[in-house]
């Protein structure tokens, strides 16, 4: 983990308050993985006074660059969005575990719903780099919430799309094309992030199917290494391996989990 004064090279609109920012930091891009995040600082002032975590959604290691997705939805994804090429921002990383891999051979489908679907772009073209077929299934409210195919088709193989209102794609949830590509393909491993509630609903599936599952979790993280304790979740498992008994820190012994560690709460809506 470094903190590295990383160059905004560029930083643009991709979709309905979607934006995609491409940072020049050498030392990040050398080591980051899939699912592990930067936490960037976006103003020189005391406001915003705490840095963004961002996952990293693509890597170019030998050119030096790692990109970032995300919406803007507060104070520090406002002052992001309007820097422009050239903005210097410290940049520590890389933090958190990323994704474990999956069994030889297996397929595997991803599942993303709104800015939860940055890291398993990244994890898609690696994950096709080491000849697993990969299907990405992202879902969002309406069609203009929708990452553009430029950015989702180099991820996988197979590409579905579905929309809350029907506008585009799959009129219906996510978990619905989950359900379908699990009866029709049976993907050995499920790979998930994206608001709670889906991704709840994600590990019921393949708990139910006897797949296995892994969730990138969304919750606030403030230091992004563990010593605020902002982001605790409480494990499945009561007493945990973690040094804070049955609650585990995201960013620190996450962001990514096994789905059944998970204390998801008894409704598990699908």
């Amino acid at each position: 983990m470094i903190d590295e004064q990383a160059r905004l090279l560029s930083n643009r609109e991709v979709a309905a308050d979607f934006y995609l920012a491409r940072l020049s930091a050498p030392h990040i891009a050398a080591r980051i993985e899939p699912g592990q995040f930067v936490n960037i600082q976006v103003g020189a002032g005391i406001a915003p006074l705490l840095r963004l975590p961002l996952s990293a959604s693509g890597v170019e290691r030998e050119a030096g660059i790692i990109e970032v997705l995300f919406e803007e939805v507060g104070p520090k994804t406002r002052a992001l969005r309007q820097l422009g090429p050239g903005a210097v921002l410290p940049s520590l990383g890389p933090l958190g575990k990323g994704f474990a891999p999956p069994p030889a051979g297996a397929r595997v489908a991803l599942v993303g719903g709104g800015i939860g679907v940055p890291p398993l772009l990244y994890w898609g073209l690696e994950l096709r780099q080491r000849a697993h077929q990969t299907a990405l299934l992202v879902g969002a409210r309406t069609a203009g919430k929708h990452l553009p195919s430029e950015l989702l088709a180099p991820a996988a193989d197979v590409v579905c799309l579905a929309t809350d209102d029907g506008s585009l794609g799959h009129a219906g949830l996510v978990t619905e094309l989950l359900r379908h590509e699990l009866a029709a393909k049976g993907p050995g491993a499920v790979y998930c992030c994206g608001p709670h509630g889906m991704m709840q609903a994600v590990a019921a599936i393949c708990i139910e199917a006897q797949v296995p599952c892994q969730v990138s979790l969304e919750e606030y993280m403030a230091c992004g290494i563990g010593t605020c304790v902002g982001c605790a979740v409480e494990l499945a498992t009561g007493k945990g391996d973690t040094d804070y008994g049955r609650y585990g820190r995201i960013c620190v012994d996450g962001p990514a989990f096994d789905a059944r560690q998970i204390k998801w709460g008894s409704a598990w809506p699908t």
